[in-house]
């Protein structure tokens, strides 16, 4: 069971190592030219490193032991950073144009000028830019949304600053904003690849914060009461896990039912204010 579970998650990793692009379809096709042409002779160590890394990272069984031996700390898109994936793709294009464009070095460089434009439109379009183009505009809108939120709540707070609990998308870019908001966890709870290099993790309470804050953000109301394992908080477990954080402001989603804003403003002993699409509970007042 355990191996077989090893096999779904390496098999699931590459699924979604690719969705975002076909750089290594390209990588596969350079390699492939390079060794029927020959042409990677000149850089025969490199290639044949690249051939046996890239092996290792796409059948699973191979994949599995690099796995364990990265640690389960680390996806499986990790293993890829041992595979000079940048290099060689461009050392094969290189190559490429070279052999097939070399005729025009003392000649019409107009001539190669096609082969050119179709090299670099392969490159652009193994990138995935329209996915790439569509996540950053509707990261556009949401920083937009997140900061107008933010800078009507900047004008109330005090200069000294406050500790700030809200949902995701308004902690995301609360700091970028303003040094005055202090957060309880930043962007590495929600983010695992920033842990990529740390192994300090967030204590069992700030967790549940952020879990909570999580169901809040999908309006299920007071039923929605995180559970972590057999740990279930409470609205008002919630808020004092939050006071113990430091946090002096809140922010929820103004869908969250009308019974967790009442026991919220009870909990925390102020009214809730109404701020754009949240409601705030100014503790610092």
């Amino acid at each position: 069971m355990y191996m077989t579970e090893l096999l779904r998650n390496a098999w699931m990793g590459w699924q979604d190592y690719t969705e975002d692009g076909k750089l290594v379809a390209l990588l596969l096709a350079v390699l492939l030219f390079l060794w029927l042409t020959g042409k990677g002779k000149k850089q025969g160590t490199l290639v044949l490193y690249s051939s046996l890394a890239v092996f290792c990272c796409i059948l699973p069984v191979p994949a599995v032991f690099l796995m364990l031996y990265q640690t389960k700390f680390y996806d499986y898109e990790w293993i890829w950073s041992m595979v000079p994936l940048t290099a060689v793709i461009a050392y094969g294009i290189a190559v490429f144009w070279a052999e097939y464009c070399g005729e025009y070095k003392n000649g019409n460089w107009g001539k190669s000028v096609p082969l050119t434009m179709l090299l670099l439109l392969t490159m652009l379009l193994c990138a995935n830019p329209g996915r790439m183009l569509s996540d950053s505009r509707e990261t556009k809108v949401e920083k937009q949304q997140a900061q107008e939120v933010l800078q009507l709540l900047l004008a109330a707070v005090p200069e000294s600053g406050v500790c700030l609990w809200a949902p995701r998308e308004i902690m995301e870019y609360a700091r970028e904003t303003d040094a005055a908001f202090r957060l309880p966890y930043g962007r590495n709870m929600w983010d695992a690849s920033l842990n990529a290099y740390a192994y300090d993790i967030y204590d069992e309470e700030t967790g549940l914060l952020y879990q909570w804050m999580t169901q809040a953000e999908a309006a299920e109301g007071v039923n929605a009461e995180t559970e972590s394992g057999e740990k279930t908080i409470t609205v008002e477990e919630a808020v004092v896990y939050a006071l113990r954080a430091g946090v002096d402001c809140v922010l929820l989603p103004d869908e969250v039912a009308p019974e967790v804003i009442r026991r919220m403003e009870a909990a925390l002993g102020v009214e809730a204010q109404p701020l754009k699409d949240y409601y705030l509970f100014a503790c610092y007042e």
